[in-house]
């Protein structure tokens, strides 16, 4: 697995501030000091409910990135309309796919995020990581491109993998299909409790491409808390990754004080991120 650009950089996720437009928000992470920048893919568009963000649009904040010297990081489509690619359309989820591939690259993303998807109504699981891995390779042929930026997938507890309890099983799909896992600290708490390391396995940790850092309850589902003001260990957790080239976004999705939670925790942030690299031997 090669490093990703983002790697070794502090990375601000516009979701956090998601009442912002991409602009907006991506001027506010900069000033707080973050060096990358993860995009919401529903920000691109945010005066145009329901509007398809254009690869044209995708590239213009592709360059405004450039021109603050901020490097682009994930696009954030976990949870984006129409990609269900277990409990509805399979070919709308390889469609949708296949277009936030498109925009990812116009802004020069290493990877989009995207979820495994809600179990089907049925409550039929079978075959649930197969169809998903089979709509992520079908979607990078329909993309077009040469070298489609990589794909990491969030679960969450409400989505299949992470509900059903085919964790493991999605884990090995993804990765030899050359694909991985987003590990988000909230999602995986809420799903499976603080210690949730245990779920931690070899495979799953060999598939991972992505962190999404964040404390958490245990209990209130998409709430990311603030380093330090949840109950995980993220020292244990954080360890299990520490030969793993993953880039490590801070995630601030739903609280509700975000700029005072960055102001107040991005130095220990910049300490893990720092830590990690140093790990990697990628930083000096």
């Amino acid at each position: 697995m090669s490093s990703p650009a983002d790697l070794g950089h502090a990375i601000g996720m516009t979701v956090a501030l998601s009442w912002l437009d991409a602009e907006a928000a991506t001027d506010e992470l900069a000033g707080l000091g973050f060096t990358a920048v993860e995009l919401h893919l529903a920000q691109l568009t945010p005066a145009l409910p329901g509007a398809i963000a254009s690869e044209a649009q995708a590239a213009a904040f592709g360059r405004m990135l450039s021109e603050r010297g901020l490097v682009p990081s994930s696009l954030n489509a976990a949870g984006a309309p129409g990609f269900e690619p277990i409990s509805a359309s399979w070919e709308d989820a390889v469609d949708a796919l296949a277009g936030q591939l498109r925009i990812a690259h116009a802004i020069g993303a290493p990877r989009v995020i995207c979820w495994d998807g809600r179990p089907a109504a049925s409550g039929e699981t079978g075959g649930a990581p197969a169809r998903l891995v089979e709509a992520i390779v079908e979607a990078r042929r329909r993309s077009g491109l040469a070298d489609p930026p990589a794909v990491s997938v969030e679960l969450h507890p409400f989505t299949f993998a992470l509900a059903c309890g085919l964790l493991q099983e999605t884990a090995t799909a993804l990765h030899a299909a050359k694909a991985g896992l987003c590990i988000d600290f909230c999602h995986f708490a809420v799903a499976l409790g603080a210690g949730f390391i245990e779920a931690l396995t070899p495979a799953v940790v060999e598939a991972t491409n992505h962190i999404h850092l964040a404390d958490s309850d245990c209990v209130t589902s998409e709430l990311h808390f603030p380093l330090g003001e949840g109950v995980l260990d993220l020292g244990q957790l954080l360890s299990v990754f520490n030969r793993r080239p993953v880039s490590v976004a801070w995630d601030l999705f739903g609280w509700p004080a975000p700029r005072l939670a960055m102001r107040h925790g991005l130095d220990r942030y910049r300490q893990i991120v720092d830590a990690h690299a140093r790990e990697l031997e990628v930083l000096s």
